[in-house]
């Protein structure tokens, strides 16, 4: 099982989290922005606001902004996941300046583990200043939100239970063409807003605002309530900003509903979805929670006087009127409350200005820990095939790196999860499972370190194959998340089905009740494909080499 990472977080936060917290995204700029003889300010941002930040720091060095001795301010802006831009300053591979995560839950895990270092006896990170302002919301198509009483009639945790404990799905609404009522929030393991969409959802289970409890988790209300709404995940995953992205793209057959940010339901309305539908944001009736984004300049030996003068003349203009007028336009809530809230937070863009009404109090690190096991008993299990490619070519220290990876994957998943071993090369070879993992996870593993590489590649016949089996689960057993996770480093050269013919018997289960995660395995293998093959069966795609392959398994890990 993984490190409840977030437990100490939040246990002394306020407001909450973010979109994007657990995507990550390269260096914006790693020449920096200004002049190269400057004062060099590299700051480390949550990537949700990369549009605002990175338009004030042109800006700000667009406007002369020097230090009082009249040197230059150079910027380096790096938009990150919050926790990534966290672990690669625990870890020295990033010095920052400025840490500005999407929630104030980072600034206290980042303090919490530097001090758990030797020699390291005071915080690293001061608790910050917000710049900007996003609630968490339930974003819904607005057809289905209207079917459920918006805008007149409150919504909440509980209108979600109606439709998906009612066995016609949307058919109790008059609209069984909607089928069942899918919903997405990212992993509360692996990022903020999946935790507070969680710690939201026990909080309207024990019917409560404040003072959680262990006992409330405990309470068998409670953890029914937690077990009706996580029924309805189509999967977990690390980015909100990925669940915004996949929504919009592929209409309401994929999501009814997804926990994002407020900002992200306006920003929706400049990309319409090929759906033609809207989404909107729903505001908890029983709660909700903020996300802060504080801005902080490390207390560290890296940063000296310079550096410190530099980010407190940054963070002035981030938040003086022009800048915090221009975060309301792209969607945010100016940290400056002196701003009137006005468009595009209002209803033609899906929002309510007047909204939330009801904030939740985020409980002790005690009860934290407490309402991730209480998720993990409550959460949808989960079915995955790994798609092993064992060709000649993965010999050597590919292979070695890619078992890895697997057993990384395994690691990740719970003891009630199944996982089926598929291997194949020029041939596809009977599968090892499916496998329960509390009683046969060592059975796997060593199935995983005794792969020999040999032979050709049949990726498009070992794929259809896996996928034709989980889906004869699937439909036998509508309970777990059913999916294949496919790893190849090169192109298929031994198939008797074209990826012509692979998509279309992908995409030929409208509901995609078997959802496929692909793994571009080196420079070999062609992206590309990869990518087809996973928007066919509405997955996701990834790249790995050997130096990241462990890495790419374990993000794989976070979406059951």
């Amino acid at each position: 099982m993984r490190p409840l990472l977030f437990i100490v977080a939040l246990a002394a936060t306020v407001p909450g989290c973010k979109c994007s917290d657990s995507g990550s995204e390269p260096a914006a700029s790693p020449q920096g922005l200004g002049p190269s003889d400057g004062v060099r300010l590299v700051v480390a941002y949550g990537s949700e606001k990369k549009t605002w930040l990175e338009e004030q720091a042109r800006a700000f060095v667009a406007s002369g902004g020097k230090l009082r001795s009249g040197k230059p301010i150079r910027i380096e802006p790096h938009a990150m996941g919050s926790g990534e831009a966290m672990q690669d300053i625990l870890s020295g591979a990033l010095k920052p300046h400025v840490f500005s995560p999407a929630s104030g839950a980072y600034v206290t895990l980042l303090n919490q583990r530097w001090q758990e270092a030797p020699g390291h006896t005071k915080p690293l990170c001061p608790p910050g200043e917000p710049v900007v302002l996003s609630p968490i919301v339930i974003a819904m198509w607005r057809p289905m939100a209207e079917g459920l009483g918006w805008p007149g009639k409150p919504l909440g945790w509980a209108d979600l239970i109606r439709v998906s404990r009612d066995r016609r799905g949307w058919g109790a609404f008059d609209r069984p063409e909607w089928g069942s009522f899918k919903l997405g929030h990212t992993h509360p393991e692996f990022s903020n807003s999946g935790l507070l969409a969680v710690l939201a959802e026990a909080y309207a289970g024990a019917h409560k605002t404040r003072d959680l409890t262990a006992r409330d988790l405990e309470a068998a209300a409670t953890r029914d309530f937690l077990h009706a709404i996580e029924g309805t995940i189509v999967h977990y995953g690390k980015s909100t900003g990925f669940f915004a992205d996949k929504m919009l793209a592929r209409g309401p057959s994929y999501l009814s509903a997804a926990v994002l940010y407020e900002n992200l339901v306006i920003e929706s309305y400049a990309h319409p979805s090929p759906s033609g539908f809207p989404v909107v944001a729903v505001y908890p009736v029983e709660g909700t929670f903020w996300s802060d984004h504080p801005y902080a300049i490390l207390d560290a030996e890296w940063v000296g006087p310079e550096e410190r003068a530099a980010g407190e003349a940054f963070l002035a203009f981030l938040k003086s009127r022009p800048a915090q007028a221009r975060a309301l336009a792209l969607g945010f809530r100016p940290a400056d409350t002196s701003i009137p809230i006005g468009a595009p937070i209002d209803a033609a863009h899906g929002a309510d200005p007047k909204q939330p009404q009801t904030l939740l109090e985020v409980p002790p690190g005690e009860v934290l820990r407490k309402l991730l096991e209480v998720w993990q008993i409550a959460k949808r299990r989960t079915d995955v095939v790994l798609v092993f490619d064992k060709s000649g070519s993965m010999r050597g220290k590919p292979l070695e790196e890619a078992k890895q990876g697997a057993k990384a994957f395994l690691k990740g998943l719970h003891d009630q999860d199944q996982v089926t071993l598929q291997l194949f090369d020029h041939q596809v070879y009977p599968a090892v499972g499916p496998l329960e993992l509390g009683a046969e996870r060592a059975r796997l593993t060593t199935r995983i370190e005794q792969i020999i590489a040999g032979g050709g590649t049949s990726l498009y016949d070992a794929t259809a194959a896996s996928y034709d089996a989980a889906l004869a689960r699937a439909r036998r057993d509508t309970t777990r998340i059913h999916a294949l996770v496919v790893m190849t480093d090169g192109r298929d050269e031994s198939s008797q089905l074209t990826l012509a013919a692979l998509q279309k018997h992908l995409a030929g289960e409208g509901d995609a009740m078997v959802k496929v995660f692909t793994i571009a395995y080196g420079d070999e293998a062609d992206p590309r494909v990869l990518e087809q093959i996973a928007e066919a069966a509405k997955g996701s795609h990834a790249r790995g080499s050997a130096e990241t392959i462990v890495q790419v398994y374990q993000d794989m890990a976070s979406f059951f």
